[in-house]
């Protein structure tokens, strides 16, 4: 999951409301956590592949295929949403 502010930051730390952003980040790694049944859900901020700032959040999944099924993925994801 990438977790994009809408205005254009290049940076994350450059974000004007960088305490809502992060609330955000929080509340989805929590909805990770419980949608896959898992603590420690990995998180990651680069800047060099993309221009534009973001985090990444994901569980550990199981390399057995089902990791690439983006739809199942993202409905699972959405029922736990509130």
């Amino acid at each position: 999951m990438q977790i994009i502010p809408k205005e254009h930051y290049r940076w994350v730390w450059d974000s004007k409301n960088i305490d809502e952003y992060f609330i955000l980040v929080q509340k989805l790694a929590k909805v990770l956590q419980k949608t896959y049944g898992q603590d420690m859900i990995r998180s990651q901020i680069y800047g060099d592949e993309v221009e534009h700032a973001h985090v990444w959040l994901w569980p550990e999944l199981p390399h057995d295929g089902t990791e690439k099924d983006f739809e199942a993925h993202a409905q699972k994801i959405k029922s736990h949403l509130s």
